[in-house]
């Protein structure tokens, strides 16, 4: 039997309140979404001010009615500079006599059910406690594993270990390929529904403690998912940069292929194709600012993850193995910042190759158009020199007798003989201009 006092289960999750070039309506959005989450008569109190953790409710705590009563828990709702976060808890209404594992089952139901499915949430942690019964023989993991499956239904146990105020922890998180390149978004939600901490208490005393950093794990929780988020919206990035890429290299294979069988392509067609890439390096360069942002969000997230797993290193005291949850900010740091790094260069050196092939499209349209002035300016100057020619045989056909008297043709015919003779002249300018070229 895996057996728990007090069973209690914690879901921490998060959602963006604002977010690049978020309008005001679309602020207001995410806020009534997150809301919905919450009682509808709770007090709620957000001002446009920036901190770093704000409580956005009266009371801080508000207690949620269970359809079941052997079941009690609460709201705790925050505001982290630009996200939301929501602790809900909900527990086992009996702290002095065991409970077993599959209670867990019906937590994560009670929760669930209070959850609003439209919220876009970042990442979630699932925190499970409980504390042994006294003079207990039982593995502490072998309970923690029962749990994990309760809560999951999954058998996957891999966990990351630690001790904490006495009690044993663990972690169980996965690490997806950093290359995989399709269903990100989907992927890193899933992999947060996974990430689950589980704490087994010696004693009631020790669970007390640990309730008391709440507000820590809060903190931590919320850098580690934004982390996380902003990771997978720069693999989002990368593939759009990549199809971005390939639809310019479409563009220019269509004009060398054209340039290869010696064909002048049409203006329009040439200004059409231009128009496409500027307007798709356009939104490249949109795409690789986007990816030094995601990169900035992962480095200031980071610093902060570091900075607030110390904190509660210390206020924990010696007597605690923590280390564990530096795995993930070594993965961040490890890992993540330098494959956005060398994505960034790598897209960086493909918007020179885009450039490139920009300028040599639009010289292309100058030569085609400078050669199609030529052409013009050649079709007038011959044109003038016929019709010149025209309009002085008209002239003098009434003396034609007297110009034309070997050829009678003229005389009958002057405006078939005119023409004729403007076009040989028409005909012999453009020679001497061809000659003369």
């Amino acid at each position: 039997m895996s057996d728990l006092i007090y069973p209690t289960l914690d879901l921490f999750l998060y959602a963006l309140k604002t977010s690049l070039n978020t309008t005001d309506a679309e602020t207001q959005k995410k806020q009534a979404a997150f809301l919905e989450q919450l009682p509808s008569d709770t007090k709620f109190y957000d001002p446009d001010i920036e901190t770093e953790y704000l409580e956005i409710t009266h009371p801080t705590q508000i207690n949620f009615i269970s359809s079941d009563n052997i079941l009690e828990g609460y709201y705790y709702p925050v505001r982290l500079n630009d996200t939301y976060g929501l602790q809900i808890d909900c527990s086992i209404n009996n702290q002095t006599e065991t409970q077993p594992a599959k209670s867990f089952t019906i937590l994560k139901t009670e929760i669930e059910q209070k959850l609003n499915q439209e919220l876009a949430i970042i990442g979630r942690t699932w925190l499970l406690s409980g504390w042994l019964p006294e003079n207990s023989s039982q593995n502490p993991e072998d309970i923690a594993k029962d749990c994990y499956s309760a809560l999951l239904q999954d058998n996957y146990w891999e966990p990351e270990k630690g001790s904490f105020l006495g009690g044993k922890v663990f972690e169980i998180w996965r690490s997806q390929n950093i290359n995989q390149s399709q269903e990100k978004v989907t992927t890193h939600l899933d992999n947060h529904k996974h990430h689950v901490i589980i704490a087994i208490y010696p004693h009631r005393k020790s669970a007390e403690k640990a309730a008391e950093f709440y507000k820590d794990w809060m903190g931590l929780f919320c850098y580690r998912s934004k982390i996380s988020w902003a990771y997978w919206q720069s693999r989002l990035v990368k593939e759009s940069l990549l199809n971005h890429y390939k639809q310019i290299e479409e563009n220019r294979k269509i004009t060398n292929q054209s340039n290869s069988r010696q064909e002048k392509q049409n203006i329009t067609t040439s200004r059409k194709i231009l128009n496409n890439i500027d307007k798709i390096i356009q939104q490249y360069t949109i795409d690789l600012l986007n990816l030094s942002f995601q990169k900035q969000i992962i480095e200031i997230n980071l610093s902060n993850y570091q900075l607030r797993l110390a904190l509660i290193k210390e206020k924990a005291g010696q007597n605690n193995q923590l280390d564990f949850l530096e795995k993930f900010s070594e993965l961040a740091d490890k890992k993540y910042l330098p494959q956005i790094t060398k994505d960034i260069e790598n897209m960086q050196l493909g918007l020179q190759l885009l450039e490139n092939t920009i300028n040599t499209t639009r010289s292309r349209i100058e030569v085609e158009k400078s050669e199609r002035e030529r052409n013009f300016q050649e079709l007038v100057a011959v044109a003038g020199a016929g019709i010149a020619t025209v309009s002085l045989v008209r002239e003098t056909a009434k003396s034609c007798e007297d110009i034309f008297k070997q050829v009678n043709f003229f005389c009958k015919y002057p405006l078939s003989g005119s023409l004729i003779l403007g076009i040989i002249v028409g005909f012999m300018v453009w020679w001497l201009r061809k000659r003369v070229r």
